[in-house]
């Protein structure tokens, strides 16, 4: 990727991932309006923090909320809380907090992930029932079950009410307490049509993020018990994220979780029709049965090499897409691509294609 094309952004369709969204007029004035006040010194006294972290409490049907950094610091903050040290957690072979945390639980809990196998974004239900009844004293205590939904991996993949209530159900039957990554959970609940409390409640703690598919220029929310959250705190400063203050931007994801939800049917919409044209593209397929929410997954055919030389020329063409695998691509859709931009889009990909003839 050449370094003049990236400077010239007025002129790249960037759809690497949805947190590439920028905030809104509305949520730059609420930032600006934030600036003009003192922050809070305290690490849960700042008036928009604490507006924030009482919104996410109640979308979410928990009792508290804390504001962190990241949906990864919130993951592991979570995952320090109710594991203890050489105990194990299980999760989907693919899911967030085993592929891309930088072997977080191991490093800052000294927790060991078991991956189970699944299918877009769903583990084997039988496996994970071997797993959770493989207990004796050679083996690692299971402390948490992790889930993830949407699934990203997959390409937003979607865990719907039958399927939640049986892993939640299989959790139950062996005390394991569970743990939601949200990350896109309002993709979710806006592509099941089911609120976001409703598919939180099938967890002890979530956390989702504000920046993708929101807009908010950064930041996460953990939600749970008001105990659970009171620790959650401590556990934060102690991995670094007691961000002091943070009112400028917890004003911008005040504005994100009351203006963005309700719009992304529209992403999907824009997803779904992306896909069905990259499809029709001779050496290019979905890499998922259909296309659930804002994410798509490009298969390339292994005769136009590797996805990262693909998505190298693709970027000479004005779009930027993200290499997910030797032959696939990622493409997320957030509120600034529309369906103005979907003949741009499959132009750069036949631009592409016909490059190497």
């Amino acid at each position: 990727m050449t370094t003049n094309l990236v400077s010239q952004k007025h002129q790249i369709l960037d759809l690497r991932s949805d947190f590439l969204t920028r905030p809104t007029p509305e949520m730059i004035k609420a930032m600006v309006s934030a600036a003009q006040e003192r922050g809070g010194f305290g690490l849960r006294e700042d008036p928009y923090v604490k507006k924030l972290e009482k919104q996410a409490a109640d979308i979410t049907g928990k009792e508290d909320a804390l504001f962190c950094a990241s949906c990864g610091m919130a993951n592991q903050i979570a995952i320090h809380l109710r594991c203890r040290s050489g105990s194990t957690l299980v999760a989907e072979a693919d899911s967030h907090v085993i592929s891309s945390e930088a072997g977080g639980p191991a490093a800052l809990s000294g927790v060991m992930c078991k991956g189970i196998p699944g299918y877009e974004g769903i583990p084997d239900f039988d496996a994970v029932s071997d797993t959770f009844e493989s207990r004796d004293a050679q083996r690692n205590i299971i402390d948490l079950f992790v889930i993830e939904n949407t699934h990203v991996r997959t390409g937003g993949a979607l865990l719907d009410l039958n399927t939640l209530t049986r892993l939640r159900d299989l959790a139950n039957r062996h005390t394991i307490p569970v743990h939601l990554d949200g990350s896109r959970i309002f993709n979710a609940s806006t592509a099941l049509n089911v609120s976001v409390a409703k598919l939180c409640s099938f967890a002890d703690s979530v956390a989702f993020s504000l920046n993708k598919g929101l807009g908010a220029p950064l930041g996460a929310m953990l939600t749970g018990s008001a105990s659970f959250i009171a620790e959650a705190v401590r556990v934060r400063q102690m991995f670094g994220g007691g961000w002091r203050p943070a009112g400028v931007i917890a004003a911008a994801g005040s504005v994100a979780l009351a203006t963005m939800p309700q719009r992304l049917g529209h992403d999907h919409e824009v997803a779904q029709q992306l896909g069905a044209e990259l499809e029709q593209l001779k050496g290019l397929r979905l890499g998922q049965s259909r296309v659930w929410t804002n994410l798509i997954l490009v298969d390339i055919d292994e005769r136009f090499g590797g996805a990262a030389a693909f998505a190298d020329v693709l970027s000479r063409h004005g779009v930027l897409a993200i290499p997910f695998g030797k032959h696939r691509l990622r493409i997320a859709i957030y509120y600034e691509i529309g369906k103005a931009d979907i003949p741009i889009i499959v132009d750069a990909f036949r631009k592409t294609l016909a490059s190497y003839h």
